[in-house]
């Protein structure tokens, strides 16, 4: 972005809003205007006293719920579209050109999930593929608009941005790859068919409510590299039935399994633990949640369930992982 704020002074040009920088003769969008229009270009200049200042950007809220814009162009001149730039539900279609070397996860999250993505081939930084925005090198997805309930996270991911499958109604399971090391917030919030969470080993640390408020949520399975788990990572997931901390150190709890909506109550859940961490985490009073703390068998596994529809779940996800080329 590289712009100073105290360098930027507001221009008003009908109904929009720039922020102009005198010295790069570059532009932010502050507040914009589509007025009736389906298909929209978002400006890649605008003329100021006779001067020529190239759009690079759009801020936070620039359009506010335009509700007839179904396919949005954004120009080889922007390098950055800021969070909730676009809050417009009847979005289709987007379009980005080569010069947008970042794009936040949150810009258009309460977009309905564009039906059409497209990056320009000739972007250096981000790509699409399977209904996915990923980083040009792969390690980081961006957002996902994909509408297939059996997500396959592609191999070679380390990070998940925020808000990536937020609010998806569909989605029931998620295979992550060996590669995972990080989930942002809220990536997989209130996603109310989402029924079980295992990770891989590798896997490091969770953010700030990465898979709260998802109601049918039973079984959670974590790995022993797992250092962070983050705050409020489960809360609002009233009937979790297990969960399996594998970590060879206690973790804080940081209220990642509270249920605030449901009165702090959750239906009787189990948490599974090294041997020697049980009494460690039955004396903290804040995992207290749990009533049933117990050490983690050999042979026990998050796939052993007393579900039918958890063990075909499994089974599906036993299959994919099965079938992945290490690299």
């Amino acid at each position: 972005m590289g712009l100073d704020l105290y360098s930027r002074r507001n221009y008003k040009q009908g109904k929009f809003v720039y922020l102009l920088d005198e010295e790069e003769k570059t532009a932010w969008i502050a507040k914009g205007h589509i007025g009736r229009c389906k298909h929209y270009r978002l400006p890649d200049h605008v003329m100021v006293d006779g001067q020529r200042y190239t759009v690079e950007s759009v801020e936070a809220g620039a359009y506010n719920r335009p509700r007839t814009l179904r396919h949005l162009v954004i120009p080889d001149t922007f390098n950055y579209v800021d969070e909730w730039a676009f809050l417009c539900n009847n979005l289709r279609s987007v379009y980005i050109g080569k010069g947008l070397d970042y794009l936040d996860s949150w810009t258009f999250c309460h977009c309905n999930k564009p039906r059409i993505f497209h990056i320009d081939k000739d972007n250096p930084y981000l790509k699409y593929e399977n209904e996915m925005v990923l980083s040009k090198d792969g390690k980081k997805l961006f957002a996902a608009y994909t509408k297939c309930p059996h997500v396959i996270i592609p191999k070679g991911v380390e990070v998940i941005g925020g808000s990536a499958f937020m609010n998806d109604q569909k989605l029931e399971s998620v295979m992550f790859p060996k590669s995972i090391r990080m989930i942002k917030s809220c990536v997989f919030s209130n996603c109310p068919k989402l029924r079980c969470v295992v990770l891989p080993e590798g896997f490091e640390k969770f953010r700030v409510q990465c898979f709260d408020e998802n109601l049918s949520l039973k079984h959670i399975d974590l790995p022993s590299t797992l250092t962070d788990l983050g705050e409020m990572t489960f809360a609002d997931c009233p009937n979790l039935e297990t969960v399996v901390l594998r970590s060879p150190k206690k973790l804080d709890y940081r209220w990642c399994f509270d249920a605030i909506l449901y009165d702090n109550k959750m239906v009787n859940p189990y948490l599974y633990v090294p041997a020697d961490l049980v009494e460690q985490y039955r004396q903290d009073p804040e995992w207290g949640v749990f009533k049933h703390i117990l050490p983690i068998d050999e042979r026990f596994h998050i796939r052993k369930t007393t579900t039918e529809e958890h063990e075909e779940l499994m089974r599906i996800m036993r299959e994919i992982a099965e079938n992945e080329i290490d690299d």
